[in-house]
């Protein structure tokens, strides 16, 4: 019995010991396999390609403008822009020769692309080629500052970014109709009419060698059309050719500031003006002034065609006989030399205009080129003064900086002189400034170099005779003050800033 309970343990304990590997061989391939699988070396993968860093693609700068009407409104439209940075689109006018004129208008561009950008510029102001700039904003952000600035043109590759445009004007233009007239001793001068895009001036001014010239008479226009203007004018200043100008008032309201602020108005970039041909009474300007080396000197001499300057010697008060001419062209003579006879020059001379029958040929009267006449009458003589004495004409004037010199209009003399300057010392001649010599008769926009440390607002001018050592000033000695009625030749005027 107890042999059966020993046998029966010992197979339990086999059994057991048999589970025990049992479970032990099961759970070893586990712990194996996991070991395994930790331990194992893995697949190599494919290295990957290292990729390149984008890099941003540079934005050409552009600017397209289309040829386009222009209306009154004064819109242009620039069809494109591509800038690098910001900056402005800016609008040129072109000048007659084909160069940047005047900056008309401006309008703010961003980086990147821009389509259709609008600005606006003065229709009076534009002209038939246009350009169009782009400028870069370097300075204050949105305040353009060019040509006083650093907003200048963007400069790409050596070169600007610009296109040219072609303009269709649409817009009311200003308007000038004027015919050639004759004009009377009243200096009327009639316009027919202007047609005016603003308020403004028309003037008439004078032909100086094809440019504009001396102002003669003004009228002020009203927007739209203005008929019928006439316009007074000093005629004996006139020229064959006179122009009818359209002025801004720019300056004080209804007051015309020329030269000054009130400038000529421009279309196409053209100043607004018509030319027109003009006839004038016959007319001499002549001065008092003494024979000099049997010459005298006519100041201005208006010729409805060619024609003859004759002088008279006097006869009692009327024209005796010739005793010098000159030929004039048609039109304005100035600053005509006449020789006379000296022998037969009286006191007063008469002056007057005869026709020119055979231009080119020598003066023959009286078998033709007789006498002018005007308005179916012989016209009075003009007389002058062959001893008029020692005289002055001065004029006020600016007082520029670092400026030294002193313009006196005219001085007329009858012996060797000095025009001298004096100090203003309470009316009275003060400390001598400066001198210039004069020759005899006529002296025209004398030059004296003076001292302008010791100038004083009021100056006066003088006249000194030249005597003993001719060309050597001497004041305090034989060099005394001219007079004339026991008074000295002498005229205040203005030098001031």
């Amino acid at each position: 019995m107890a042999k059966r309970i020993i046998l029966f343990f010992t197979i339990l304990g086999l059994i057991v010991t048999a589970c025990s590997r049992q479970e032990a061989a099961t759970a070893v391939p586990q712990s194996l396999a996991t070991e395994t699988a930790a331990a194992a070396t893995p697949i190599p993968s494919p290295t990957p390609k290292p990729t390149a860093t984008a890099q941003p693609t540079p934005v050409l700068p552009s600017i397209s403008v289309a040829d386009q009407p222009l209306t009154d409104d004064g819109e242009i439209t620039i069809a494109g822009i591509v800038s690098p940075q910001p900056g402005w689109a800016v609008v040129y006018a072109m000048d007659d020769a084909g160069e940047l004129g005047q900056i008309l208008g401006t309008a703010p561009v961003e980086t990147g692309v821009n389509k259709a950008l609008t600005l606006t510029i003065d229709p009076m102001q534009a002209s038939q080629t246009m350009t169009a700039i782009l400028h870069v904003d370097e300075g204050e952000s949105g305040a353009f500052e060019y040509p006083d600035g650093p907003d200048i043109p963007l400069q790409w590759e050596g070169g600007l970014i610009a296109d040219t445009f072609n303009l269709d004007f649409q817009v009311t233009l200003p308007n000038i109709t004027v015919s050639a007239q004759e004009i009377g001793e009243d200096g009327l001068v009639t316009i027919e009419s202007v047609t005016a895009p603003q308020p403004g001036w028309l003037v008439i001014q004078a032909d100086d060698h094809g440019e504009l010239g001396a102002y003669l008479g003004s009228a002020p226009l009203q927007e739209g059309l203005n008929r019928n203007l006439t316009i007074p004018i000093a005629w004996r200043e006139g020229t064959p050719t006179l122009y009818a100008v359209f002025y801004e008032d720019n300056g004080r309201p209804q007051r015309l500031d020329i030269p000054g602020e009130d400038v000529p108005l421009t279309s196409n970039g053209q100043p607004v003006l018509e030319a027109f041909s003009a006839t004038f009474p016959p007319d001499i300007y002549v001065l008092d002034q003494p024979i000099v080396d049997g010459t005298f000197e006519v100041e201005r001499v208006i010729s409805n065609g060619p024609g003859w300057l004759v002088a008279y010697f006097d006869d009692e008060g009327e024209a005796g006989l010739i005793i010098g001419s000159i030929p004039l062209k048609d039109g304005l003579n100035e600053q005509v030399k006449v020789e006379v006879l000296e022998t037969a020059v009286t006191p007063i001379i008469h002056l007057r205009l005869h026709e020119d029958t055979e231009p080119g040929d020598d003066f023959d009267f009286p078998r033709v080129d007789q006498p002018i006449l005007y308005q179916d009458r012989l016209p009075q003589t003009v007389t002058f003064n062959t001893e008029p004495g020692n005289y002055l004409v001065v004029a006020d004037q600016q007082r520029q900086p670092d400026s030294s010199s002193i313009i006196i209009p005219l001085a007329v003399v009858e012996e060797p002189s000095w025009l001298v300057i004096y100090t203003d010392d309470d009316g009275r001649a003060g400390e001598i400034l400066g001198q210039a010599p004069l020759s005899l008769g006529i002296n025209r926009d004398v030059t004296v170099e003076i001292d302008p440390d010791k100038a004083t607002e009021t100056l006066i001018a003088a006249l000194h005779l030249d005597a003993d050592e001719i060309g050597k000033f001497e004041p305090g000695g034989p060099d005394v003050p001219l007079q004339r009625n026991r008074r000295p030749v002498q005229v205040p005027f203005l030098w001031q800033e």
